[in-house]
């Protein structure tokens, strides 16, 4: 390994500990969504919503939840409202960026960046990582997924920003959601991401409830990560969130990405933000109880390259 390539690897394993908490778990207020954002505040019309709006409904919640988080998943939209880095982001919280475009009609089989944004311009905006989110068919092609997470690993690699690797798989049979998980794991967890965020491997709803088999199809996800993950809501129920937490941080995980579980009550006015505050706060006691700490997870997988 070449001095530069040390440095920019250090500079890579400084981003995570920024949106780390200091026990080294990863309790993030993931609020990155923009149309689903729409849909959960002005459900009969989130067409209404305009990016201003947006920004706005999203700005007391980041106040309300961002000091208990060990930091936040927001959108360049939100980033560019801000004016600077420094306005509406509360001192010391580590900032990710997201930085896919999802919203396009192949989205699931040409993945690409927001147009006018990469890594480069995430990092001169003040981002301490950024996150990409992937779809992929497990029984298909996954080539344009492996291209997509390549491509902006190498941007990362350059720019000295860790990778938050979101792959989303695709299926039809909720009975198959197990497999499709694993095998994104195992496709694109090598490709050089720093983290996986990963949607809990066991699909909601199939009655495969068993904690043994939360626990067993979890701990295989850790044995095929060759980094450290962590677990999405998906905008799931906070009391199925939060067990799906427990679960997946005992068997390895270094904590959660959470989103509308938290503070959709919030947004939609329909709970105050002490509520959510409590969700927050119970999210990251679990995560930090239970889970392994990204150095340590790491430490036992592959050193950052």
């Amino acid at each position: 390994m070449t001095e530069g390539s040390d440095s920019r690897a250090g500079k890579r394993s400084e981003g995570l500990a920024r949106v780390a908490t200091e026990s080294g778990h990863f309790t993030v207020l993931a609020i990155d969504h923009v149309g689903s954002f729409a849909q959960t505040v002005r459900p009969d019309h989130p067409e209404s919503m305009t990016a201003a709006d947006i920004s706005g409904a999203k700005q007391p919640i980041i106040a309300a939840l961002g000091p208990i988080s060990g930091a936040v998943l927001i959108d360049p939209g939100y980033l560019a409202s801000m004016g600077s880095t420094a306005r509406g982001r509360p001192e010391g919280l580590g900032l990710i960026l997201g930085i896919e475009d999802g919203d396009y009609s192949d989205v699931r089989t040409a993945p690409r960046l927001l147009p006018g944004w990469n890594v480069e311009r995430a990092a001169a905006m003040g981002a301490d990582a950024v996150k990409i989110s992937v779809y992929y068919d497990a029984d298909g092609d996954m080539s344009a997924a492996e291209r997509f997470v390549t491509e902006v690993v190498g941007q990362c690699r350059a720019a000295g920003l860790p990778l938050f690797c979101e792959p989303l798989a695709l299926y039809e049979d909720p009975e198959d959601r197990t497999r499709a998980v694993l095998e994104g794991v195992r496709r694109l967890g090598p490709l050089g991401a720093e983290v996986l965020k990963l949607q809990f491997p066991v699909m909601p709803g199939t009655g495969r409830h068993a904690p043994g088999e939360w626990a067993e199809a979890c701990a295989e996800v850790d044995r095929l990560s060759p980094v450290p993950w962590v677990i999405l809501s998906e905008g799931s129920d906070f009391g199925l969130f939060r067990d799906q937490v427990r679960v997946a941080c005992a068997a390895g995980a270094s904590g959660f990405l959470g989103g509308r579980a938290i503070w959709r009550e919030l947004a939609t006015g329909r709970r105050d933000a002490q509520h959510a505050a409590g969700r927050m706060a119970e999210l990251r006691a679990v995560a930090q109880a239970g889970g392994t700490a990204w150095e340590t997870s790491l430490a036992r997988r592959s050193p950052i390259r």
